[in-house]
C-alpha cells in the first residue's frame, strides 16, 4: 500500500518494499576471510546494468587475482547520509523528496543542512512522516555564507558516524551550490575517513563549481556516482540518477586466502563490452 509524502513543492507516492537478504554463494573454508564490496554498473547509454553474474567479473585486490564467492541484487537496508550544501537557497528541496520516493523503506537516512558548519536536521530515521518534516525544512532560509571547507568537513565527519554506527551498507549523498576548496588540508583526512568508513560517495553538483579531492575524487574512490546539474528542473533527474544506481547494486564477496593481509586496492572488472563498473578503488584495510 502506498503511503504518501508530500510538502509545499512535491506530492508524490513512497512505495515501500523492503527486503533483507544476507549474501551467499560459494562457502569459504574456515582459514579463508570473506570481503564485502558494493557496486552498480552502467551500459553506453548509461542505462543500469541488472544481470551480471560471478561469470562476468574479476577482481583483484592488491593486484592479485581473488576468487568469487558470490554476486547478487543488493537488498541489504541503507544507511544513508545526505549533506545539503545549497547557501540556504532551498534549490534541493524538491529533488531530495524525489530521492526519498525513490529509496524509503530501502534504510535509513540522516539529512544535514551547511549553514555554513554541517547541521543535522535528522539522524537516520525511516518513518515516512519524520522524513515528510526533514523535507520541509530544506527551502529557502536566507543567505548563507559559502565555505567550501565545510563540504569537506561534512563528509568527514558522515563517514566518521556511519563507522561508529558499524553501518553494513554506508551510503552518503553530497548536493553542493558551491563546492569545495581546491587545496585544502583536510582533503586528505577526509577521504582516509571516508574509506575507512566503507560509504560510497555520491555528489551532485551545479554545473560551474569546483570540485576537489574529496568531492571529485571521493566517488572514484569510494564507488559512488557524480551527477551535474545545470540548476533547477535538472536537478531533480540528476539525483534521480544517483537513486536509480543504488537501487540497482549489487553485493558481491570474494575470498581472501588464509595468511594473506588485507590490502587496500581494490579491482573490479567485466568482461562484458560497453558495461562500465562503478566499484570502489579502495577499502578499508580492517
Amino acid at each position: 500500500m502506498k503511503r504518501i509524502l508530500t510538502f509545499s513543492i512535491v506530492c508524490a507516492g513512497l512505495a515501500v518494499v523492503l527486503a533483507g537478504a544476507t549474501p551467499t554463494g560459494v562457502a569459504a573454508s574456515r582459514a579463508e576471510t570473506l570481503r564485502t564490496v558494493y557496486f552498480s554498473a552502467v551500459d553506453s547509454k548509461g542505462a543500469m546494468i541488472s544481470d551480471l553474474t560471478a561469470a562476468d567479473l574479476s577482481v583483484k585486490e592488491g593486484g592479485k587475482d581473488r576468487q568469487i564467492a558470490s554476486v547478487k541484487a543488493a537488498t541489504a537496508p541503507m544507511q544513508v547520509a545526505i549533506l545539503i550544501d545549497d547557501g540556504g537557497t532551498g534549490a534541493f528541496q524538491a529533488a531530495v523528496a524525489q530521492f526519498l520516493q525513490a529509496t524509503v523503506g530501502h534504510g535509513q537516512f540522516a539529512i544535514s543542512i551547511l549553514n555554513p558548519q554541517p547541521q543535522k536536521v535528522v539522524n537516520f530515521i525511516e518513518d515516512v512522516p519524520g522524513l515528510q518534516a526533514a523535507i520541509a525544512r530544506l527551502g529557502q532560509r536566507g543567505r548563507v555564507s559559502v565555505d567550501g571547507e565545510q563540504i569537506i568537513e561534512a563528509v568527514a565527519e558522515s563517514a566518521r558516524e556511519l563507522q561508529q554506527r558499524k553501518a553494513t551498507r554506508p551510503v552518503i549523498v553530497a548536493l553542493s551550490t558551491s563546492g569545495e576548496t581546491a587545496l585544502s588540508d583536510r582533503a586528505d583526512p577526509a577521504l582516509k575517513d571516508l574509506r575507512d568508513s566503507g560509504a560510497g560517495l555520491n555528489v551532485l553538483y551545479i554545473t560551474g563549481i569546483e570540485l576537489g579531492k574529496v568531492l571529485g575524487d571521493g566517488p572514484k574512490q569510494s564507488g559512488g556516482m557524480v551527477q551535474q546539474a545545470g540548476s533547477g528542473l535538472a536537478i531533480g533527474p540528476a539525483l534521480s540518477k544517483i537513486a536509480d544506481n543504488l537501487m540497482h547494486q549489487y553485493v558481491l564477496t570474494y575470498n581472501l586466502p588464509d595468511g594473506v593481509k588485507m590490502n587496500e586496492k581494490l579491482s573490479l572488472a567485466t568482461s562484458r563490452k560497453g558495461v562500465t563498473i562503478l566499484a570502489p578503488s579502495r577499502l578499508p584495510e580492517k
